[in-house]
């Protein structure tokens, strides 16, 4: 009989144990009259479902697709004046894009201009006197187009220096 009385004891007590555990698992219950009204549980709104890929309309056989989204004007020239001269080739492929996109824009002389300098850069000289006297017609009194014509109609620059012109004379 004592024996039964101390099991009996063991499982009320391991019971206890269980109750208290699981108490302080829970958060505090509050009652009805303390906590709002909830609403009625909708049912569960099932993802969103993505629209199917469809594949880009095909452009022409090997041209490289520019995945970068077209920038505002001012972010444009902020870019332009940033990379300089120090790639040419992109700044050309930007200013020309802003060109397009921007023509009579108060900046066109100055996207016209970098297209300038970077022709000259990548040592394309006769597109860059090409691009200057477009520059020169197009924006007259501009001081960018009168500075590409100093730097590249009057003496071009495909031609020998005045020095070297000098010493051969000699």
């Amino acid at each position: 009989m004592k024996r039964a009385a101390v099991a009996i004891a063991a499982i009320g007590l391991v019971g206890a144990a269980v109750v208290v555990w699981r108490a302080r698992a829970r958060p505090p219950r509050t009652s009805r009259a303390e906590t709002p009204a909830e609403p009625a549980e909708a049912p569960p709104v099932p993802p969103p479902v993505p629209p199917p890929v469809t594949a880009p309309p095909p452009g022409p056989v090997g041209a490289p697709r520019d995945e970068r989204p077209a920038l505002s004007e001012p972010a444009l020239m902020v870019t332009l004046r940033e990379i300089g001269g120090t790639a040419p080739a992109r700044s050309i492929e930007l200013a020309r894009d802003g060109q397009r996109r921007f023509s009579g824009s108060a900046d066109a002389p100055e996207r016209a201009f970098i297209i300038v300098q970077s022709l000259v850069n990548l040592r394309r000289f006769h597109e860059a006197r090409d691009e200057a006297r477009e520059m020169v017609r197009k924006y007259p009194d501009n001081p960018f187009a009168l500075d590409a014509q100093r730097h590249l109609l009057v003496y071009p620059l495909d031609q020998p220096s005045r020095e070297e012109m000098q010493q051969r004379d000699q």
